[in-house]
């Protein structure tokens, strides 16, 4: 086991209080999602697909935009998929156009269609390069020829990967390491694996987030 999402509910302790919606760690990285998606083209019409989507932080927001599109969230804990749907009912979120599903294998087959946009924030951290891999390749099965596949990851220079490398967001101080959760990993590594699963990779500037790197995969 890659980590302990299987097992726990991630976000918890957040969605037990009455006003997560204004936390930090909710609202801004829920705003940056949103914000990045639309400013790489997603629209009304997108599929998009949310791969370890968490209890829906992104897709409370993302499934009223899609009037005419479609929302996937794959996440590997059934529990987080129920307190997602609870958060859409909290939210007074009608429209249905999204479907969820649990896996511990990054399954796509329940996918209907193309996917236009697939999105991960803060998973390749917590995945090994074997599920890294396996889940590129299922993402790859479903995506459009002219989707793309944007993922956050820690990385690391070839001459420190080998060690702990300190991190630092909003006051926490963690390491990431190259055998265990959190994990970094280096460009050249996620460029061989992209390439395994038969992509073009590159790194995307204008994600913002405090500590990771986004990654950007289309298809080749």
């Amino acid at each position: 086991m890659d980590n302990h999402y299987g097992k726990r509910v991630f976000l918890s302790t957040l969605l037990a209080q009455p006003d997560y919606r204004n936390d930090r760690i909710w609202s801004e990285h829920q705003q940056m999602q949103m914000r990045f998606l639309s400013s790489k083209g997603m629209s009304a019409n997108s599929s998009v697909l949310d791969m370890g989507c968490g209890p829906l932080r992104l897709g409370v927001a993302l499934i009223p935009k899609l009037t005419n599109g479609w929302y996937y969230g794959v996440d590997i804990n059934e529990n987080t998929l129920q307190a997602g749907r609870k958060v859409l009912i909290e939210h007074g979120v009608s429209n249905n156009r999204f479907s969820l599903i649990c896996s511990d294998s990054f399954d796509t087959s329940e996918i209907k269609g193309s996917i236009d946009f697939a999105f991960s924030n803060s998973l390749f951290s917590h995945l090994s390069l074997n599920s890294i891999l396996m889940c590129l390749k299922k993402i790859r099965e479903v995506i459009a020829t002219n989707g793309v596949y944007y993922s956050t990851f820690f990385m690391a220079n070839d001459d420190e990967w080998l060690n702990p490398i300190s991190r630092k967001k909003w006051g926490r101080e963690f390491d990431t390491f190259p055998n265990k959760d959190p994990y970094h990993y280096s460009l050249n590594t996620l460029d061989c694996l992209a390439d395994i699963a038969g992509y073009n990779m590159s790194l995307v500037d204008d994600f913002y987030h405090p500590i990771q790197t986004m990654a950007c995969f289309k298809p080749i």
